[in-house]
């Protein structure tokens, strides 16, 4: 009753009257006006370029599919990440961001040393009204107790993770705990900046994306 829980596009409070029923402690962030919940004030405003809070908070949110990666991307990489989250997100999507020992993406090896990220629910496509067309499922993305790597180190790894995995084909194929032990044999100098120039590829390909409908697209490169 005395969590802080941040919710992600509530549209029109189906999920917000639930946590209500819990908290009061409640901040639900929504861009479309149009959509309003009279039991408690939305936060209008796009999720992505609003600060999340200071004091310890979890999430749990039915996300907008076409920006789950640029959530998540957005919770993991803060400052202030949240302790526990759920989100409810497309399962193709969902499993980019689980590590395991068969074959992994780039995304799962950079938080795996930080965050447990697990599918706790898979739903039924007639769970929802309308009816998608993908099969929907819960991901839980929680904080480890004790992180397999030291936080201050986390640029690091990620700019080594970044730089192999941009290199070599077979890095999908390394488990997470054998990542852990290069990385632990590493020295850290031949790989710098490789994670920030990975996110800026990234945000080059999503402002060309998003940039489609104007005919001359190319010159958002």
């Amino acid at each position: 009753s005395k969590d802080t829980v941040l919710e992600i596009g509530p549209g029109r409070g189906i999920i917000t009257r639930e946590l209500l029923k819990i908290t009061n402690h409640v901040i639900a962030i929504e861009i479309d006006r149009k959509f309003q919940y009279p039991a408690h004030p939305y936060i209008y405003g796009n999720f992505l370029t609003t600060p999340l809070p200071r004091k310890l908070y979890k999430i749990f949110s039915n996300i907008p599919f076409n920006i789950t990666g640029d959530i998540i991307r957005k919770l993991l990489q803060s400052d202030t990440p949240s302790s526990d989250s759920y989100l409810i997100m497309q399962e193709q999507a969902a499993i980019k961001f689980i590590a395991n020992d068969q074959s992994n993406t780039m995304a799962a090896i950079l938080y795996y040393p930080w965050w447990d990220i697990r599918i706790t629910h898979r739903f039924k496509r007639t769970d929802f009204v309308p009816v998608p067309q993908v099969d929907c499922v819960l991901l839980q993305i929680q904080t480890r107790p004790i992180s397999f790597i030291d936080p201050k180190l986390k640029l690091t790894y990620q700019d080594f993770v970044s730089y192999h995995f941009g290199r070599d084909r077979t890095s999908k194929n390394i488990p997470p705990h054998h990542w852990l032990e290069m990385f632990s044999r590493s020295d850290g100098k031949s790989y710098q900046g490789s994670f920030a120039k990975l996110l800026q590829q990234q945000n080059n390909l999503h402002k060309i994306h998003r940039s489609r409908t104007d005919k001359d697209w190319k010159r958002f490169k």
